[in-house]
């Protein structure tokens, strides 16, 4: 009788010690592709700041292979990615520990194909091609484990109201026949039928198509340069045309050019007529002095300068020696 009372009072002892702490309450599992983030909720007037956390998991309806997660945790989150495969079911377990004392199991069961939800895609890069838009749409994890679709919203950025969709196999997706010199922005989200998952839409993202080049843009350019060389001619011909014609001065007109510069070399040619008549012997004393003067030799030379000058030497007459 004893020993059952002291063993009553060690049973109530260890329940007065294990229950002295509260439960995390408010239990949950966000999962997000194949991120898995368990979170909960704790509060208590007594030791703040100095309760510890610990959850494990086990496969469900297996409760004695529980592997633990977190041990003696701070936070009120524990990490289970890559601890949980996709396809499994599990139940997952956490507690507050403070010191000797510890509160009861908190349990939340997680099936992530059931339970996991699908993120928008990371990244979306947009090339425009003229009237058209290629998207190059990041892949996401989950395509691994189940396939995947995109879904896409587009529309006229000056016409939110008139909303056009599509869905792709794939991440390479384009958005033909559209406007040309026309904005446009898009949207993508990705889903599975199957699974009946879909994820948020992406934030818009805007970008403006190019299109054809007119002919008559060509043309009106090649029009445009012939214009504006023509006129750039016709000032140039016209500011000619006013410059001042120049003069020689006064001062220069009035020196005496007619006479060749001293430096400069000339050339002179002279021509010599030779007169001759024969000569009365000096023994007839019947000639006189007049018939003698018009019968002698005469001899006369002309110059003549390379300038175009002619000078008379005179008429030279003599006897020979």
């Amino acid at each position: 009788m004893l020993l059952c009372f002291h063993v009553g009072l060690s049973f109530l002892a260890l329940f007065s010690v294990s229950s002295s702490l509260p439960s995390p309450y408010d239990v949950r599992m966000v999962a997000v592709d194949m991120n898995y983030t368990l979170q909960w909720a704790w509060r208590s007037k007594q030791l703040n700041g100095s309760v510890n956390f610990t959850a494990d998991y086990a496969f469900w309806q297996d409760d004695g292979s529980y592997k633990q997660a977190c041990k003696g945790s701070g936070e009120l989150k524990c990490d289970f990615t890559h601890k949980l495969n996709f396809r499994g079911t599990y139940q997952i377990r956490v507690r507050a520990e403070a010191n000797s004392k510890h509160s009861n199991w908190t349990h939340l069961r997680f099936t992530p194909d059931e339970d996991v939800l699908l993120g928008p895609p990371s990244k979306v890069d947009m090339e425009v091609h003229m009237d058209m838009i290629i998207l190059i749409i990041s892949e996401s994890v989950m395509s691994s484990v189940m396939t995947l679709r995109y879904k896409l919203w587009y529309w006229e950025r000056l016409k939110p109201e008139q909303m056009d969709q599509k869905v792709f196999e794939n991440p390479h997706a384009s958005l033909t026949s559209l406007k040309p010199w026309t904005e446009y922005c898009v949207q993508v989200s990705v889903f599975n039928q199957d699974y009946n998952k879909r994820s948020n839409f992406t934030s818009p993202q805007c970008v403006s198509t190019t299109g054809q080049h007119l002919a008559w843009l060509r043309w009106l350019a090649v029009l445009c340069s012939i214009l504006v060389l023509g006129f750039l001619l016709l000032f140039f011909c016209r500011f000619t045309r006013n410059l001042p014609e120049y003069k020689t001065p006064d001062s220069i007109l009035g020196l005496p050019f007619d006479h060749p510069p001293l430096l400069e070399a000339q050339e002179m040619s002279c021509d010599v007529a030779l007169v001759t008549a024969l000569t009365p012997q000096l023994e007839s004393p019947q000639l006189s002095q007049q018939q003698y003067d018009g019968i002698a030799e005469l001899q006369a030379v002309s110059c003549q300068w390379s300038n175009g000058s002619e000078q008379d030497s005179g008429i030279g007459s003599g006897e020979e020696s």
